[in-house]
């Protein structure tokens, strides 16, 4: 540069914003502690949401364990039931002898009382004593309304613990009889603590819709002292079935994040919760970190702009100060992302560059080594040189800026587009001295701007619908496609909120949660429901993201919707047809066979047993024969259900073909298991059936085959087990029998699912 443009670039202000050293540097301690205490704000919310989640997620859980403990109850009081009413009497210890009337550790006793209350019989020793003055007594005498009846946590009068009393009415010939009991601890209903993560001071607890507690588990202590409850808790799950809050309980006042799940068939309402400060115990220990680090980023702060500070000083006492400045405005110009140039206009070195930054050689190719002290006609082509020259000549004619937009054609590369800014620099005398032009490239901006309009037709134009809505999630534009899947227009949607609009989410809570990932994970994708204008049902596969400013603020929500209503209800018929039964509902040979390879797998890779139950019923032929093929049907529905009783819910039931059934018993322990199945199934097929108005007699032919002792592979526990149910059938039918290796073998089975055995 030469002597005159230094000296009217010099900045004699700098004095003045000396000052701006140290307040710019406490306002970045500012910065650094207002970072720090918005990320340890962000950390704590964000673990107490996932803890919530999480205690949400146990408490949904714990309801299903519930939901499954109170059916497994239930079967025992139905099983007793049905002994009773179909033979006016029932043995309770030859029920237990028999396998049909399972006890855990926490099942305490099964009772059945006479329709005057007096305690007739028991499958453990007992005192004659009356449950007449029982509510649960005098609730079944009074009315039959077919349900089972869960009591408050009582004392036992014969066992002397706590317990919850479980009961069903007994009926002889329709007139009351009295009722079957089933006592249990309340721990039977705590055992799902040893699953959860709850925590040292968590807890699990079991409420009654009344809000009286049946029990309640932190750590090793389980009771089950009925109480007042929390009427507000029970007032909260009345509205909303599921959900969580923040509470103070016990006598340190510890916060508990506590999730509630009402359950859907039962009036309880059980309920899993953490310490708060538990969740937060290891952030609370890495807080310190937090501090320490921002305690040692302002102490270099404070130090870098006192230094900083204490040189700006002196270099203003010293002449150097011009030097400085002088680098500093070289530097600034340098790192402008524009190319910057400066020619001079005066007679002695007329259409020279003085000035030319780093940036103009990287739009241009034409850097200070190649520019300075040399003319356009020297570094540029003839015909973009002549243009420059032509724009001089219009400036100097009349001074004033030129806003101008370039096209060089470069060889070998596309059209690059540059937009010019050229400005006069005057003398002391007034006459142009210098021009000075800012170029910048603006060849992608104009490839953006393109973009942006083939966005635009495409968001017109596409088949998904889309809703674009803005940082408060009021809709503010909908395409067409939007309106042809709806029904509705978008002045019925655009200037709404989307959650009060005519198309809000018909799964509210589901949303709020897909709301709250969006937030955190900037997209979130997910099958939705909901219904067009007309009242049709719509399944949507939803894609939504965030569109954020610059400063990280919301702009934008951006949802499309693809309609998969007809993919949906073509997948649920052809998984339905492919996989289960269709007169049964049971898994089909198909399903149970792909069942019994996975189980295969488990027990080869745990090296454990499991065994295989081969069904035939006996005399089905002559039902189809006599009564025809409806009843023969209904027959075969009827005896999966029965199937069903004898089994537990881990163990698969399926309908081989005809009338045989196949089960597979996982994690049992056998032989012991299989015989106790066994005897169950003979015995529950043993009892007629009530087929409209007919009295239908029946038996099951049962052959059992053991992995690994009776064959390694699908295919051959199924020969095998199908000997075995042909070995019951010669030994007299209405038996079951374990295959071994001296039964006859028989045809293959996994190809002849549709013959028809005589039986």
């Amino acid at each position: 540069m030469s002597q005159p443009l230094h000296r009217r670039f010099s900045l004699t202000r700098h004095k003045r914003s000396l000052w701006a050293l140290p307040a710019f540097g406490l306002l970045l301690i500012a910065g650094v502690w207002a970072a720090t205490w918005l990320q340890l704000q962000a950390t704590e919310r964000a673990l107490i949401d996932a803890a919530a989640h999480t205690t949400e997620n146990l408490a949904a859980e714990f309801g299903e364990y519930t939901q499954q403990a109170i059916q497994n109850v239930d079967q025992v009081a139905r099983l007793v039931k049905y002994e009773f009413e179909q033979h006016n009497s029932v043995d309770l210890s030859r029920l237990k002898h028999d396998g049909l009337l399972a006890e855990g550790r926490d099942l305490v006793v099964v009772s059945i009382a006479d329709a005057e209350g007096n305690i007739i019989s028991r499958n453990q020793p007992f005192s004659p004593f009356s449950v007449a003055d029982r509510e649960y007594f005098r609730l079944h005498a009074q009315v039959d309304n077919g349900l089972l009846d869960i009591s408050k946590p009582v004392v036992g009068r014969a066992s002397g613990v706590p317990t919850v009393l479980l009961s069903r009415r007994l009926n002889r010939n329709g007139v009351f009889a009295g009722i079957v009991l089933v006592s249990v601890r309340p721990e039977y209903f705590m055992a799902f603590y040893q699953e959860s993560e709850l925590g040292k001071r968590g807890s699990l607890g079991l409420y009654g819709l009344d809000g009286t507690l049946r029990a309640r588990r932190v750590g090793a202590n389980v009771t089950s002292v009925a109480d007042a409850g929390e009427p507000q808790f029970v007032a909260r799950a009345q509205q909303n079935p599921s959900g969580h809050y923040e509470t103070q309980s016990g006598p340190d006042h510890v916060t508990q994040i506590v999730a509630y799940q009402k359950l859907a068939n039962q009036p309880f309402i059980v309920t899993a919760a953490q310490a708060k400060d538990e969740v937060l115990d290891t952030f609370h220990q890495n807080r310190s970190n937090y501090l320490i680090v921002a305690s040692a980023t302002t102490v270099l702060i404070l130090l870098f702009f006192g230094v900083v500070t204490v040189l700006a000083v002196r270099l203003q006492r010293h002449r150097g100060e011009l030097r400085a400045q002088r680098h500093f405005l070289e530097t600034l110009v340098d790192n402008i992302p524009s190319g910057i140039t400066v020619r001079s206009m005066r007679s002695r070195d007329v259409g020279q560059y003085v000035l030319c930054n780093e940036s103009n050689w990287l739009i241009f190719g034409t850097g200070p080594k190649e520019a300075l002290g040399k003319t356009v006609r020297d570094v540029m082509a003839a015909p973009y040189a002549a243009q420059i020259m032509e724009y001089d000549r219009q400036l100097l004619a009349s001074p004033m800026a030129q806003d101008i937009v370039q096209v060089h054609d470069l060889p070998g590369e596309e059209p690059h587009i540059y937009h010019l800014l050229r400005a006069p620099i005057f003398g002391a005398d007034g006459r142009v001295d210098y021009i000075m032009t800012s170029a910048t490239d603006i060849t992608q901006e104009r490839a953006r701007t393109d973009e942006l309009r083939l966005a635009s037709k495409v968001f017109e134009i596409t088949a998904d619908a889309i809703v674009i809505s803005d940082g408060d999630d009021r809709v503010v534009m909908v395409n067409a496609a939007f309106s042809k899947l709806t029904g509705y227009n978008a002045a019925e949607i655009v200037g709404q909120i989307l959650t009060e609009s005519p198309f809000c989410p018909t799964d509210m809570a589901e949303a709020k949660v897909r709301m709250e990932r969006q937030q955190r994970d900037g997209f979130v994708t997910s099958e939705v429901a909901r219904f067009r204008k007309d009242g049709t049902p719509l399944s949507l596969w939803l894609t939504a993201s965030n569109v954020r400013n610059a400063d990280g603020t919301m702009r934008n929500y951006v949802r499309v919707f693809t309609d998969v209503s007809l993919l949906k209800e073509t997948q649920r018929k052809l998984e339905q047809l492919a996989s289960f039964d269709t007169l049964t509902g049971l898994p089909n040979r198909r399903l149970l066979h792909d069942r019994l390879e996975q189980a295969l797998l488990r027990a080869g890779r745990h090296q454990a047993s499991m065994a295989l139950m081969f069904i035939d019923l006996d005399g089905f032929k002559e039902v189809n024969d006599t009564l025809g093929h409806d009843v023969g049907d209904l027959l075969l529905r009827e005896v999966a259900v029965r199937l069903a009783t004898c089994v537990r819910a881990s163990d698969t039931i399926g309908r081989f073909g005809g009338d045989e059934f196949v089960i597979i018993l996982e994690g049992a322990d056998l032989p012991a298991d299989c015989e106790r199945v066994g005897v169950r199934i003979v015995a529950a097929l043993a009892i007629p059936f009530d087929l409209d108005g007919h009295h239908v007699r029946t038996a099951a032919s049962v052959g059992i085959a053991i992995y690994p002792s009776d064959g390694t592979s699908a295919t051959a526990l199924l020969k095998n087990a199908d000997s075995a149910m042909y070995k019951s059938k010669r030994m007299g039918r209405n038996r079951f029998e374990f295959f071994s290796d001296s039964d006859e073998p028989v045809a293959s089975i996994v190809s002849n699912s549709g013959r028809n055995r005589a039986k």
